[in-house]
Order: structure tokens, then C-alpha cells, then sequence
């Protein structure tokens, strides 16, 4: 780097080392690192590399839901590491934003441009589909995927069978799937080259159990046509149904990716409406992919997070709900954020983490000592774990020092109340741990 470069290094580095959140500094340091001069390649000077790295990591460590930084630093590293390199990043980038259709296709373009090996290139496709496949606007996923089966494998088999997925998808451009998928099943000579052998043995018993026998003879392919073209049109009316009703909200949305500018109230409303939708309809898989395209827009929003973890929690997926707590507090919201360590401290204690649990309270009274909701819940947290230990614990709070009178008030009631219950279980009554 030429000596002003080095001097904007420095300082920008300090900046954004002082202050991680400070995303317009980060993006002044990308450029830098980008331009030096005579560009990033395998033949750079290692200083150049390190640094352009270690921009890139420290970026995507604080902000890893901007997709496009994703495929930038895949793309230098190409150019530095070769096809191995690039692989790493585009795997890094989907574990850190599983969800997003443009960086699956980002790494299936690279993919289809570097390996031979289809079956390989395969196996990513349906990895995709597990992650973007049901989103509403998964059509540029599918595409891909559609192209992919038709025109490098020329199986038309797999065409189908992605289509029979695709068209129970409500998505923003369903018709031209189903219209498609129709023609195929349509233009079929008999039915066993569209239904799979399962299909095929339902739909034959259910005829002999309409007609009441199994001598159907010449006419059970028709009748077998019949059953198909009933099942097509089933399926169009259900995916247009679910595609209108989700179309409400989708017409609200006006930013579904990450950006640290706040959303405006409009848009906070409709994501919890569009959610009080999808999960009136009970169906899990469908309401977790909206949770997680949801916590991309409004990752910084903590209620969100809240409501995704109380859901998971309420369908028994306690891991699944400490993990979102865990990226919620260390990765996307303030440091200052309590209720979502709260919450974290209480999945760990269900969870049976009793000494990580512990830490979390402390760690959070160690920066805030005067937040009255984390103290509280710190104080019943170790009455949890030892019912003797409450009223000394407790007692140190009625005398604080450092909290307000209103406080030491407060944990005073708390005290009293506590203590009451003791006296009810000496005469008999509920234990006061229970």
C-alpha cells in the first residue's frame, strides 16, 4: 500500500476496532482494501491479502446478513486461493444466512462453472431447497433448479418430481409452474409415467372401492385420468388460495433484506400480522421459514427474536430456541439488549446449563447492576437452584447501595413475600420453590 493508503488503513481500522458498529466505516475500509494498487490477485504482496481478509472476516463477523459481501470476498478469493478458497467462503456465507436466494444461487453459479461432478452439484441443489425452498419468492431458486434437471441432466423424470414439490409451494409466480406441471401430467400416455408407485396402488384401490370391483379392465387407465385431472385442478385452487392470502402481507413488504437503517412501524406491523397468519395455519415448517426470513429485515429488532424463541420453545425445540437467543445477543442486537439474555439464562437452565446459565445473570449485572428486571430474575434463578441461599441473596439487595430507594423498595416486597411463603410451608402449605 502507498503511504496515504496505509495512513487511511490504520485510522479506519482503529474506527471500526473502537466502534464495530459503525457500518459506513466498514464500507470505506472495503474499498481500501479492494483498490490497492495492482489489484488482489495470487501474486499480491501477502500484506495486501491479510488485510483485505481480515476486513472481510471482521465485516461479515459483525454484519453476516449482507448476502453481497458474501459473493465479494468468494470472488477474491478465487482470484487468491483458487476454487478451494472461494468454496470456504460460499459455505461460511450459507451457514451464516441460510435463507438467502441470492447467495444459493451466487454459490450454485459458481458450482455449475467449477465442478464436473453433477451428482455433487445435486446434492447443493437440495441443500438450497431445505433452506430458500418454500420462500415466496424462491422462483429464481427453482428456475435454477428446473434448468439445471431439463437441460445439463436431460432427465426429465427429475423435472417432474421437482415440479410435483413446486406446485404445493404458494409462491409469487406458482401459475407458471403449475401450467407446466399440468401439461406434462396431461400430455402423459398413461398415468404411471406421472405418479409415482404409491400414487399409482392409492389411486387403483380407491377406484375398485368405488366401483366395487377390480374387474375394471380397458377402462382403469381413464378412470385413473380422471383421478389425475381431479388432483391437478385440487392443487391449483389450494396454491392460489394460499398464494392470495399470503399476498396481503407480501405486498407490505418493502425491505426484506438486512440493512442497519430502522424499519419504519408500517413494516414491523406487518411482518407480526403476516406471522400471526402463518401461524394460525399450524404448520411448523412453514412458520420457521417465516420467522427466519422475517429476523433478516428486522434482525435488530429484539421482540422478534423474543416471539421466534416463545414459539420455538412452545413446540418443545428448546435447542433450537437457545441457538436463536445466542445469535440474537451475540451476534445482531446491543450489548445493552437484557430480555433477550434473560431468555437465553432461562433455555439454558431448562436445558440442564445451570453454570452457563449463572453467567449470563452476572455478566449482565456486571455492565448494568441497577437493571431491576435482571437482578429479579437472577435472584429466582438461584432460588431455583438453592431455596437457601434466596433470603441472604435477596437481603443484600434490599441494602444496595448502588440501587434506588424505589429498588431496594422493591426487592424489600420481595423479600417479605418470600418469606411468607416460608411461614405457609412450616404450617403446610406449597413449598416456596415450587
Amino acid at each position: 500500500m502507498a503511504s496515504n493508503s496505509t495512513d487511511d488503513w490504520e485510522r479506519l481500522w482503529q474506527v471500526v476496532r473502537t466502534n464495530p458498529d459503525d457500518f459506513n466505516s466498514w464500507e470505506q475500509l472495503i474499498r481500501l482494501v479492494e483498490s490497492v494498487e495492482g489489484g488482489i490477485t495470487a501474486s499480491s504482496p501477502p500484506e495486501n491479502v491479510t488485510r483485505l481478509e481480515s476486513v472481510f472476516d471482521g465485516f461479515l463477523e459483525k454484519f453476516p446478513l449482507c448476502f453481497g459481501y458474501w459473493r465479494k470476498y468468494a470472488d477474491w478469493e478465487l482470484a487468491v486461493h483458487g476454487d478451494a478458497g472461494a468454496e470456504k467462503i460460499y459455505e461460511r456465507g450459507i451457514a451464516a444466512i441460510f435463507n438467502s436466494i441470492d447467495l444459493w444461487n451466487q454459490y450454485l453459479d459458481f458450482k455449475l462453472a467449477h465442478t464436473q461432478s453433477n451428482d455433487e452439484i445435486l446434492g447443493l441443489f437440495e441443500r438450497a431447497a431445505g433452506c430458500v425452498g418454500l420462500d415466496f419468492l424462491g422462483h429464481p431458486f427453482w428456475d435454477k433448479y428446473l434448468d439445471f434437471a431439463e437441460n445439463k441432466l436431460s432427465d426429465p423424470q427429475l423435472v417432474l418430481q421437482l415440479l410435483d414439490r413446486i406446485v404445493l409451494i404458494p409462491m409469487h409466480q406458482y401459475a407458471r409452474y403449475y401450467e407446466k406441471w399440468r401439461g406434462i401430467r396431461q400430455a402423459a400416455s398413461t398415468m404411471s409415467e406421472v405418479l409415482d408407485a404409491e400414487t399409482l396402488e392409492r389411486y387403483t384401490q380407491e377406484i375398485f372401492e368405488e366401483k366395487g370391483t377390480t374387474e375394471i379392465g380397458d377402462d382403469l387407465e381413464a378412470l385413473l385420468k380422471e383421478k389425475v385431472h381431479a388432483h391437478t385442478a385440487e392443487v391449483y385452487k389450494n396454491t392460489q388460495e394460499g398464494t392470495n392470502k399470503r399476498w396481503v402481507y407480501e405486498a407490505e413488504i418493502k425491505r426484506s433484506y438486512f440493512h442497519v437503517k430502522p424499519l419504519d412501524r408500517p413494516q414491523l406491523q406487518n411482518w407480526n400480522k403476516y406471522l400471526d397468519f402463518e401461524e394460525s395455519l399450524n404448520q411448523p415448517e412453514r412458520i420457521r421459514a417465516l420467522y427466519e426470513r422475517c429476523l433478516v429485515p428486522c434482525a435488530q429488532y429484539e421482540d422478534y427474536w423474543l416471539r421466534y424463541g416463545h414459539w420455538l420453545i412452545k413446540n418443545n425445540l428448546i435447542t433450537d430456541a437457545r441457538k436463536a437467543y445466542e445469535r440474537a445477543s451475540y451476534t445482531f442486537l446491543p450489548r445493552e439488549r437484557t430480555s433477550i439474555k434473560i431468555a437465553l439464562g432461562l433455555v439454558l437452565e431448562e436445558e440442564g446449563q445451570i453454570e452457563e446459565a449463572r453467567k449470563i445473570y452476572t455478566t449482565v449485572l456486571d455492565t448494568t447492576p441497577t437493571h431491576v428486571e435482571t437482578i429479579l430474575n437472577y435472584l429466582h434463578f438461584e432460588r431455583r437452584q438453592n431455596p437457601s441461599a434466596f433470603k441472604d441473596l435477596c437481603a443484600t439487595y434490599t441494602q444496595a447501595a448502588h440501587l434506588t430507594k424505589s429498588a431496594t423498595a422493591f426487592f424489600t416486597v420481595q423479600l417479605t413475600r418470600f418469606l411468607q411463603l416460608v411461614n405457609q410451608y412450616s404450617s403446610g402449605g406449597t413449598h416456596p420453590t415450587t
